[in-house]
């Protein structure tokens, strides 16, 4: 017999206790069932609305001595109480369906995170990942807002999702940074499927990097063993200034003022996390722009004269 637990008539029936001697031993048999009964018996501490026991038998004996005599059957379980067993029915099916674990970082945090499959995501600064560990086991996948680096162990497909485009393997070590109009992966080890939000589908193997960043995509070559910024400093292959701006705010909790500058200039190079100020220079100098940090940490951009 092939139970259908996301069916919710079945589970309205087995709230109504009406399944078959057979449903019920192979339902009870299943990994799901004490999950499911523990939901349940949950449910059942919610309050609901009082109502008179009396009345409601009387109207449901009038109704069926009203009906003609004849030759259909008068089911045991009343309707209602199928109504209420299907409403109980789905609140579990959205809580054990539609459950997620949520990981984030705030400015200048990073967080090492264990998936169930010993999978392990390095998240950078104001970064956040979401999976539903309950069907981790049959769909290794989640979401990524942010920077992330990957170490997946070997096993089922391996699914990276974000707005800017999905990132498949099947066990190997890789980057993610994805945010507005940025979209970036590098391979560190084994390889990597990247599909772009427009379709543009990429096979990475290690050394290899893809980015695209306002619809215009670019490749290239490093050799690096793994990220920089795991190890406290951050580093740039002719990436737009506009997402060094960015990972500088991150790490340092900065805000800053872009509009005398043009954000969509390339940076080679590295910063600090040790020292904002150093940082800042090290960045900024080599391109000849001026900053000034103010007390509210508000930055404000200028070239030099």
């Amino acid at each position: 017999m092939n139970i259908d637990y996301k069916n919710n008539t079945f589970l309205a029936r087995w709230i109504a206790n009406d399944l078959s001697d057979e449903e019920l031993k192979e339902f009870q048999q299943s990994e799901d069932y004490h999950q499911f009964k523990a939901i349940n018996d949950a449910s059942k501490l919610l309050k609901a609305p009082s109502y008179n026991k009396e009345a409601a038998f009387d109207m449901i004996t009038q109704k069926i001595q009203s009906k003609k005599t004849g030759k259909k059957v008068i089911k045991l379980i009343p309707a209602w109480l199928y109504g209420a067993a299907a409403s109980i029915a789905l609140l579990i099916s959205f809580l054990y369906f539609n459950d997620t674990t949520t990981f984030s970082t705030n400015y200048g945090e990073q967080l090492t995170v264990s998936l169930p499959d010993n999978s392990k995501v390095h998240l950078s600064p104001n970064s956040e990942i979401t999976y539903k560990e309950r069907i981790w086991n049959k769909e290794r996948a989640l979401s990524l807002k942010g920077i992330a680096y990957f170490e997946v162990e070997k096993g089922k497909s391996f699914t990276v999702n974000s707005t800017q485009g999905k990132v498949t393997v099947l066990g190997t070590k890789f980057t993610v940074n994805t945010s507005k109009d940025y979209f970036e992966v590098m391979c560190y080890e084994g390889k990597v499927k990247v599909v772009s939000k427009n379709n543009e589908e990429v096979l990475l193997t290690k050394g290899k990097a893809y980015r695209n960043y306002k619809n215009s995509s670019e490749k290239w070559i490093f050799n690096n063993i793994e990220p920089s910024w795991i190890n406290g400093e951050s580093s740039f292959n002719n990436v737009p200034l506009e997402q060094v701006v960015k990972s500088l705010e991150n790490q340092f909790n900065l805000k800053f003022d872009t509009s005398k500058v043009d954000v969509n200039q390339r940076f080679t190079g590295t910063f600090t996390h040790e020292n904002v100020n150093i940082a800042l220079q090290t960045v900024f100098a080599p391109m000849k722009i001026s900053y000034k940090l103010a007390k509210n940490s508000f930055v404000v951009l200028t070239y030099n004269k």
